[in-house]
């Protein structure tokens, strides 16, 4: 399960700016043998083969071989993952999910055409521009493609709303959709602010600038920077960050390749927090831009890294469009922190034994009692107040969160890992949804007033037994509590946003806890 999610979200984390030549495709060494292979191939192969597909296919292999970030980018590859950087896209403003055979919406953004449209939460949606959807076995992402257009054109969307028992057809003005990248921001007491980011996009440098303000206004005096689970980015937003959280003119970053001579970077400025208490959360899921700030924060002794020993991805892309409207996203350089770190991990047994060791260092550092289990690169180096740390593997924290065991969250877990949990709510709010929003129509009402009942938390029970998940009686007792406002987080992010998710949930997050402890 490790392996798989890394594979998609890891691949190619950081772009460090777009090339704005266009490729010349020909003309090289190996364009003759490579024609002639393909066409030996399409004319002798057992079976008819799509061009494209195959050449696309030859094109990655290839660049597979350099390092586990130099990757071809397909027309639609490409288009996804700039529109992830860009921060919008054009569409109706659904967060959706394919349950058995019908598409459901999730989510509806809060602001965007849908939810002026009327969708709610728990919809299912059964027909697009008259055609239907509903039982037909369509993949998600051809429905997500129906409902995608240009800004300003329409859109019929027949749903069926199962808490008011009738199917109506509503129509939807396409328009601009922002993704914001900064999840959550808030303060967890009257001094400490907290911002959450999940990844470095276009606009995270503008998100972060605004939150902050919005907390010194409040009275933040020291803050929690969580990067957990943020594999990266945009350089440019790593270091616009950086740029707010350290004094003037230290040294950010510098990179340098074959090919790249040195470059460095540095604040320009005092920013916006280049004083007060500072801490940055990182997990084994950090990765890249989040790298770049947690080296920068550490090694200029700004703040204190608290949590687990992050992924190391110490190589810098840029990206070089082709003329089909493809991509080479190709490794150009590599960065180093402050201190001369490079903390890329080891790449040169390839890709496959790339994430595996990942895994194997998760695994290692779960049963071990620290988090310098395997260090890659045993150099010493020094933060600016001598303090030393090291490279060739990821950013090591100053304050290390171990890996818990505790037996009674193995039915909470079950819970969650079995989508018991999310398929609850999801029932629940496709029938109470209307009867919720028209008792509390703020998000404030809602988490100010509304209980999830012991009648709830007892249906979902006898739903997991069913299930084949039997009851614990110590794990129920020791999270009861928990499940309960996880369900009405649940119920929160569905029918307002995800600040009522985070607001509720983090009061129960064990490593914010423990980060706080070290605030002084």
């Amino acid at each position: 399960m490790v392996l798989g999610a890394l594979v998609g979200t890891l691949a190619a984390t950081l772009a460090y700016k777009q090339q704005s030549v266009v490729v010349d495709l020909g003309n090289g060494p190996s364009d003759a043998k490579l024609n002639a292979i393909w066409s030996i191939v399409d004319r002798n192969y057992v079976d008819r083969l799509d061009a494209d597909s195959v050449m696309d296919k030859v094109y990655a292999a290839m660049l597979s071989t350099l390092d586990p970030h130099s990757i071809y980018l397909t027309q639609k590859e490409l288009a996804r993952e700039t529109e992830a950087l860009r921060g919008n896209f054009e569409g109706v403003g659904l967060l959706l999910q394919m349950k058995n055979d019908t598409v459901c919406v999730t989510q509806v953004i809060p602001g965007g055409p849908s939810e002026r449209a009327g969708v709610q939460a728990g919809d299912r949606i059964i027909k697009i521009d008259g055609l239907d959807i509903a039982g037909k076995k369509m993949s998600l992402d051809s429905v997500v493609a129906r409902l995608r257009g240009p800004r300003k054109s329409m859109v019929d969307i027949t749903i069926n709303r199962l808490s008011e028992h009738k199917t109506t057809t509503l129509k939807v003005v396409r328009n601009i959709i922002s993704m914001p990248s900064l999840t959550y921001s808030g303060m967890l007491d009257k001094k400490t602010g907290y911002l959450r980011l999940d990844r470095f996009g276009e606009t995270t440098y503008d998100e972060f600038c605004n939150a902050v303000k919005d907390l010194k206004a409040k009275g933040m005096e020291r803050l929690v920077l969580d990067l957990r689970d943020n594999s990266g980015g945009l350089l440019s937003a790593a270091l616009g960050i950086c740029d707010e959280l350290l004094p003037d003119r230290e040294l950010i970053v510098y990179t340098q390749g074959a090919h790249q001579r040195r470059q460095e970077e540095h604040s320009s400025r005092g920013g916006l927090f280049c004083k007060g208490e500072l801490i940055v959360m990182i997990d084994e899921y950090s990765a890249s831009a989040s790298e770049i700030v947690a080296g920068a924060v550490q090694d200029n002794d700004r703040g204190l890294i608290v949590g687990r020993r992050s992924f190391g991805k110490g190589l810098v892309q840029q990206r070089f469009p082709l003329p089909d409207r493809s991509a080479i996203q190709l490794t150009t350089s590599r960065y180093y922190t402050p201190s001369g770190r490079c903390i890329q991990r080891p790449y040169n047994k390839g890709t496959d034994e790339y994430y595996a060791d990942f895994a194997q260092n998760i695994i290692d550092e779960y049963d071990g009692d620290s988090a310098l289990y395997k260090i890659n690169d045993s150099t010493p180096y020094y933060t600016a107040k001598g303090r030393t740390v090291y490279g060739g593997g990821g950013i090591y924290p100053d304050h290390t969160i171990h890996y818990k065991s505790d037996e009674n969250v193995v039915y909470y877990n079950r819970l969650l890992n079995k989508g018991l949990l999310s398929d609850y709510i999801f029932d629940y709010v496709s029938y109470k949804g209307s009867t919720i929003k028209q008792k509390h129509p703020t998000e404030e009402s809602f988490l100010k007033n509304y209980t999830v009942s012991d009648a709830m938390l007892e249906q979902l029970f006898a739903n997991a037994e069913k299930k084949g998940i039997a009851r614990d009686a110590k794990g129920i007792a020791r999270y009861r509590e928990e499940i309960r406002t996880r369900i009405k987080a649940g119920i929160g992010d569905m029918l307002y946003s995800n600040n009522a998710f985070y607001y509720l949930l983090l009061p129960y997050d064990p490593e914010l806890k423990e980060a706080l402890s070290l605030m002084k």
